[in-house]
């Protein structure tokens, strides 16, 4: 192999390896931002449950199906 040649391959070895690094940073942000959405959306579903239970409750308590 040629100095020329050892030079292109490690040139290219550098490249790959910064490619990777860069790579590597957007899996974990994207990661992170999955992680934010589904936090997300737990939270929005326990108000949403909490909210079906307090109308239901409310419901059942003003007399439910009766009319009361």
């Amino acid at each position: 192999m040629s100095p020329d040649e050892f030079l292109t391959v490690k040139e290219d070895l550098h490249a790959m390896d910064k490619r990777l690094a860069l790579l590597e940073q957007k899996v974990d942000q994207i990661d992170h931002n999955i992680k934010r959405i589904a936090d997300a959306l737990g939270w929005i579903a326990k108000i949403t449950g909490a909210g079906l239970i307090t109308a239901f409750v409310t419901f059942i308590v003003k007399g439910g199906l009766t009319g009361g």
